[in-house]
């Protein structure tokens, strides 16, 4: 496992002095990058290789958002390789005021491609070298007694762990909104609009602020620089739908917000 603990800015709330869904993936996203380059298979390992880790899928479960100047833990795993495709895990917990592990507030899975970037293909397999350093431990799903998480789990034991793909509408029966063009500050170093500002477009689209309890997304095809994203958003209770399709109809991007 690796760790970090870090402090909720101003810069990361919502308006209701919690952390965002938003932020709360780039905490995800910078425990594994962080990771990464301590184990010397960062950004320099991965240019050398011309290769990236390209996410495909999040499941976020919120037991409860970190709060404005709440001190936190952020932790991720690697729990699964198989061909280019690996599984990690990730907790955000409190931080007790001895320094000992407090309440998971946060827990997520999550599903990655390993990419030639030159070729804009999956590679064959993951290096070997990379799978030493991350390891591999347990999935978060598997260990839910072990993170206090049990009453939890029971209390949403229809969404705890949501199985299958996202179940979503035609877009002919969403309503469309408003065209997105990718500028650049929603891109990153893979010069790809990054995963936490794909989910930043798609909340975009819903208007009003919410409390989301459960979230999943599925990336289908990245963005660059310009590209316009077509969206889409579809209601019923308890759940809210946005979809990023490209200009010919392809889809990008499929959100599920349970709130």
């Amino acid at each position: 496992m690796y760790s970090y603990n870090t402090r909720v800015r101003y810069s990361e709330l919502a308006e209701d002095k919690k952390a965002s869904l938003v932020s709360i993936i780039n905490y995800f996203q910078d425990c594994c990058t962080f990771e990464a380059e301590d184990g010397g298979i960062g950004l320099k390992w991965l240019k050398e290789h011309n290769t990236a880790w390209m996410l495909t899928g999040w499941q976020i479960h919120v037991v409860r958002r970190p709060k404005y100047c709440e001190q936190i833990k952020v932790t991720t795993w690697a729990c699964g390789f198989k061909y280019f495709v690996g599984k990690r895990s990730f907790t955000i917990r409190t931080v007790n005021s001895d320094g000992s592990d407090g309440d998971v507030l946060v827990y997520a899975m999550s599903e990655w491609a390993y990419v030639n970037v030159i070729k804009n293909l999956p590679e064959k397999n993951v290096p070997e070298k990379e799978i030493e350093v991350y390891g591999l431990i347990t999935p978060i799903e598997e260990r839910f007694e072990e993170f206090g998480l049990d009453e939890y789990v029971n209390d949403n034991s229809d969404l705890a762990v949501l199985k299958g793909r996202i179940q979503a509408p035609d877009v002919s029966e969403m309503q469309e909104e408003t065209p997105i063009v990718v500028t650049a500050d929603n891109l990153d170093t893979n010069h790809h609009v990054n995963n936490g500002q794909y989910v930043a477009l798609a909340k975009s689209v819903i208007p009003e602020e919410i409390d989301v309890k459960h979230f999943r997304a599925e990336i289908k095809m990245q963005s660059v620089l310009g590209d316009v994203i077509k969206p889409y958003i579809y209601r019923e209770e308890g759940r809210i739908l946005v979809i990023l399709n490209d200009e010919e109809g392809n889809r990008k991007l499929t959100t599920e917000f349970y709130i």
